[in-house]
């Protein structure tokens, strides 16, 4: 352990060395005095301070352009003045200034002299470089990133009744950003972390996330790997607007992680033109990472658009394309009995020497969509139409080809076509007030009772052996879909406030496959959703009485498919205080609610998962809290964190136990004692 802490901590500074490396910065006149830059994109704060203010590392802050590239105006009397830049803390000369002075503390202050106009008398020229770049590109590199370790110490967990001191979590990620030329932009991050690996003393490194932008004139490409970045711009958002399981309200985030591919930007003939093509490596990324889950889908999008009279026009095209190649030798030992239906008719018709087949599962879809601007720009209607087909079937066969090599075969397992009609109305009542409602349904046709239905599951990395596996089951009844939701936001100063109200409904028609509802037995059978979610935010941690914020959700079940009635509530209270100038209070409390009968088991009661401490906040780059019970942050993605900490808890009881439900994952989370101690720093 002491060897993976030094090795992390020897990484941390290194990269802390490159990045300070990589600042640089200028001082130059302008028309209304002289501006100070400095380029530091890990910098939490950068302030000017001199013989003009007092040597003050507070009065003249520089602002972030966004891009890390800080910088400040400034007016001098004449005269001749010493400055340094104060990062986070630290004191630095100017990089970009040769000219300077000894300061008191064997350092050295920046100059400039100023005349009678208020400029610089002489522009100080930058030093020149000491060795120059190793490649003809001229590449400029910065480095930021973060380190991130907690200690835990949990009771009630994985059956143990003792307080037991949990495996330290170490994670360090260098983000690499590298300014190839004026149209090549690279970005790649390293991530290196001790939770993947069974020795203690090892360190894990991987890829986590990486990028090549290339904008050469009407065309952007952008090649990447494992990026929330996928979706198009028609209205449902094709291949994009996920949700993370385990939030309160919708997230509305981007698609790409688990992915890796191309996506394209440009306006060709007065169009506008974006896609992107992709193959998913991590299908199930943000539930568990134990799993082999790498099912080499193929995901594609292109949409088309043009704005005429004021009306948006476009025409989406989305698919998503698996391929799998499955072990059909104990099956086609009885060719008249495989279990698949379509696979006996081939057989008997052309007695196939095949064992393993590929397995095609297609998803395509395409139409057009129309956005119609209303109230002067305060509002649009949104219109949306998409053809919807999905077809499985076995494509290849091992030995159907010339001299029993991989052949072409045509065995249809299922094929389905669906209507997706979708409609939006978007207003914006006042400024910060806006008001959304939209409805989607989606009609199923084409059902056959002698369709077979695969399906992809996936297992843990010991025993899955770099596979993933397919279920077979009889025909699915066809659906149809229905989905309202209305959204009220209103953002006023330090004030937020949602209210969300979704209602879905599924009706099956079971009689069209000849089988019947699981539950009641009938050939119809319905499903209905209702949530009514709420979020109310006030205030700031600098408040007399803090930052408060209240989540709630209700649910409603009335499920004839499933055996699922009744209803949950849950609710999340957060709070956060400055207590003192570097130690803040910070609470966030999570109860649940069952009254629920599932397939006859009854589940009524409730559970409450709190978290407690104080973070403490030595600079503002760093943060450490202390707290009692299980994390409600996940920072696997967000350097922020994400409120699916305890989401994540629940879903690996799941995992551990098979047969355990949502609700026994909830009584888990319950019965588990944690303090722990969490430490964030961002450079």
């Amino acid at each position: 352990m002491r060897k993976s802490i030094r090795t992390l901590t020897t990484l941390t500074l290194l990269a802390l060395a490159l990045s300070t490396t990589a600042s640089f910065a200028a001082v130059e006149n302008v028309p209304v005095g002289i501006r100070f830059t400095y380029t530091a994109p890990g910098a939490g704060q950068v302030a000017l301070a001199g013989s003009f203010n007092g040597w003050d590392a507070e009065r003249n802050p520089l602002t972030d352009d966004g891009s890390g590239n800080w910088s400040i105006v400034m007016a001098f009397k004449p005269g001749q003045y010493e400055y340094k830049f104060v990062v986070d803390g630290s004191w630095f000369a100017d990089p970009g200034n040769p000219d300077t002075q000894p300061d008191s503390f064997g350092g050295a202050n920046s100059l400039v002299q100023v005349g009678d106009d208020g400029k610089m008398t002489a522009v100080p020229k930058a030093p020149q470089q000491a060795a120059g770049p190793n490649t003809t590109f001229n590449a400029r590199v910065t480095v930021d990133g973060r380190y991130l370790t907690r200690y835990d110490v949990r009771k009630n967990f994985d059956g143990d009744t003792r307080y037991r001191m949990q495996r330290p979590e170490q994670n360090v990620d260098l983000n690499f950003h590298t300014e190839i030329s004026d149209v090549v932009d690279a970005y790649t991050r390293l991530r290196m972390d001790n939770t993947t690996n069974i020795n203690l003393n090892n360190i894990h490194a991987q890829l986590d996330e990486g990028a090549l932008d290339v904008h050469p004139g009407p065309f952007k490409v952008y090649g990447y790997w494992d990026m929330e970045l996928l979706g198009l711009n028609d209205p449902l958002g094709s291949g994009g607007d996920a949700d993370l399981p385990g939030t309160v309200m919708d997230d509305h985030l981007n698609t790409g992680k688990g992915t890796a591919g191309v996506k394209i930007a440009g306006r060709p003939f007065g169009l506008t033109f974006e896609g992107f093509f992709a193959d998913v490596h991590d299908a199930d990324y943000y539930n568990n990472i134990e799993i082999y889950d790498n099912t080499g889908r193929d995901v594609f999008g292109a949409r088309l658009s043009h704005e005429f009279l004021g009306v948006t026009i476009g025409t989406p095209l989305y698919m998503e394309r698996e391929l799998l190649w499955v072990d059909m030798s104990g099956s086609v030992s009885t060719p008249d009995n495989t279990g698949l239906p379509a696979l006996d008719r081939y057989l008997a018709d052309s007695n196939d020497p095949s064992t393993w087949y590929e397995w095609d599962n297609l998803d395509l879809r395409g139409g057009l969509d129309l956005t119609i601007p209303l109230y002067d720009g305060k509002g649009r209607l949104q219109l949306e139409w998409l053809y919807n087909n999905v077809a499985q079937g076995f494509v290849t066969g091992n030995q159907s080809g010339f001299n029993n090599s991989n052949g072409p075969v045509n065995v249809d397992l299922m094929t389905r076509s669906r209507q997706i009609l979708h409609g939006s109305w978007d207003f914006e009542l006042r400024k910060g007030r806006t008001i959304n409602l939209e409805h989607t349904t989606v009609s199923e046709h084409g059902a056959q009772d002698t369709e077979t239905y695969g399906s992809v599951f996936f297992m843990h990395q010991d025993e899955a052996d770099k596979r993933v596996y397919l279920l077979f089951g009889g025909s699915l009844a066809p659906t149809q879909t229905h989905y309202s939701e209305l959204t009220l936001r209103e953002t006023v100063e330090d004030r937020r406030h949602v209210l969300w109200i979704q209602r879905w409904q599924m009706d099956a028609d079971f009689g069209a496959v000849n089988t019947t509802a699981p539950v009641t037995g009938a050939a119809q059978a319905d499903a209905t959703l209702w949530i009514l979610s709420g979020l109310n935010a006030i205030g700031t941690p600098r408040d007399r009485y803090g930052h408060f914020e209240m989540e709630n959700s209700l649910v409603h079940y009335a499920d004839d498919i499933s055996g699922l009635d009744g209803h949950t509530f849950e609710t999340i209270l957060r709070w956060e205080r400055k207590l003192s100038r570097r130690v803040h209070g910070v609470v966030d409390l999570r109860y649940i609610d069952y009254q629920m009968m599932n397939a006859g088991r009854t589940m009524t009661e409730g559970f409450f998962a709190p978290y407690i401490g104080v973070k403490y906040l030595p600079s503002p780059r760093l943060d450490v809290t202390f707290a009692y019970g299980v994390d409600p942050l996940d920072f696997g993605i967000d350097y922020e964190g994400r409120e699916i900490g305890r989401w994540r808890f629940r879903r690996q009881h799941m995992f551990d136990n098979p047969g355990a439900t949502d609700y026994d994952a909830e009584q888990a989370l319950d019965d588990i004692r944690m303090v722990g101690i969490r430490a964030n720093f961002r450079f």
